[in-house]
């Protein structure tokens, strides 16, 4: 009967399937982790959001709003003494995402009736994801100067609510462009999936086709294969970024405001060290269909917990461990610290380094792993 041989070919595939415990596993544990992980992990909406307050004033109502600030769920204050250039410094290089100012005559202004003002900086290379911690600096200034006002001892000549402005300055993307914010993390994301999956397909396609055998009586040796395996797929990357950029460039009016060098070095990097984890997957995969999935269970962490789509301040302190694991995280704040803060390649290397580590380190493994199979 037609269904009894149904029923024979599904009992044979089911069979094949378990006993391919790497995609069976595979499927099975990933899919459970990423639903808990990706569950907690991401949060469009960012807490505990690095800020740093310089105190110029030094008077009781900074004290005090700084302590309420540290109470919001939105703001984590750095407890540092830094100077206005420091802390200017630190926004540019991604060190803190909010720098609040607290002028000299602040609370003598405020205390006269004058109008008083606080200088709010901010990260705007994000222009979404900040908006909840720029609104609460001036929601915790006003509901700590009207506590002032109203405190028993403290006797002021006004009448009313405090005549009090939080100037909001966004750096870095002042108009708010939302494509700013994802061109730059867009090229690695490409570069990730294309160069990927293209460079895990290599190895695994000779295995099924039943060529790897003619490799194994050539005298190649084992970086040798993987050189040339990765030069084509190389330049297919090369390919790609300059289409990005030019279309980034003339379509978008994306700035460049870093040096190019410090581009092309992160590209380098970043597009190498991707090459050298597609040759280990193809090299420990032992089907195009597994390649495949090891590929997918490499670049979607990437994608999701790198800051590329979702900020990295909106994270729980586990995912963001995880994060600093992951190079395209390292990629994403280099391009666009080069495309908008005006990244040199001293500013690059600090995101530059991780980057070549982890291709080293995937290098070796991949070379390792290949003389394995060759085995």
């Amino acid at each position: 009967m037609a269904f009894n041989r149904i029923a024979a070919i599904a009992i044979k595939e089911l069979l094949h399937m378990v006993r391919d415990r790497l995609t069976f596993v595979s499927l099975l544990s990933v899919t459970i982790g990423y639903v808990v992980v990706f569950g907690y992990a991401i949060n469009p909406d960012p807490r505990h959001i690095p800020t740093i307050v310089v105190d110029h004033d030094k008077s009781e109502f900074s004290r005090l709003y700084k302590a309420a600030l540290q109470q919001s769920v939105y703001l984590e204050i750095d407890q540092r003494q830094l100077t206005s250039d420091q802390a200017s410094e630190m926004l540019r290089k991604a060190q803190t995402s909010v720098v609040i100012e607290i002028p000299p005559d602040f609370t003598r202004k405020l205390m006269t009736g004058l109008p008083a003002q606080i200088l709010v900086e901010a990260d705007a290379t994000d222009p979404v994801s900040l908006n909840g911690a720029i609104t609460s600096t001036g929601e915790v200034a006003r509901q700590t100067a009207a506590h002032l006002f109203h405190r028993d001892g403290i006797v002021t000549r006004v009448k009313g609510d405090p005549q009090l402005e939080v100037r909001v300055q966004r750096r870095f993307n002042p108009q708010g462009e939302q494509t700013f914010f994802i061109i730059p993390g867009l090229v690695g994301m490409i570069l990730n999936v294309s160069l990927l999956v293209m460079t895990a397909m290599s190895i695994t396609k000779e295995k099924e086709q039943g060529s790897m055998e003619f490799l194994l009586v050539t005298p190649t040796e084992p970086w040798e294969m993987i050189i040339g395996k990765i030069i084509p797929t190389f330049l297919v990357g090369v390919g790609q970024v300059s289409i990005i950029l030019c279309i980034a460039f003339f379509l978008f009016k994306m700035p460049l405001t870093g040096d190019p060098l410090a581009l092309i070095a992160l590209l380098l990097a970043y597009g190498i060290t991707t090459l050298a984890v597609g040759i280990l997957i193809s090299s420990a995969a032992l089907s195009q269909m597994q390649a495949m999935q090891l590929s997918f269970f490499y670049f979607l962490p990437s994608i999701l917990l790198s800051g590329f789509m979702f900020p990295y301040s909106g994270m729980p302190k586990w995912a963001q461990i995880i994060s600093q694991g992951l190079p395209l995280t390292y990629f994403v704040r280099g391009s666009r610290g080069v495309f908008l803060k005006e990244f040199t390649l001293v500013d690059m290397w600090p995101h530059l380094w991780p980057i070549m580590l982890a291709g080293l380190i995937f290098g070796l493994l991949a070379v390792k792993s290949y003389r394995r199979t060759l085995n």
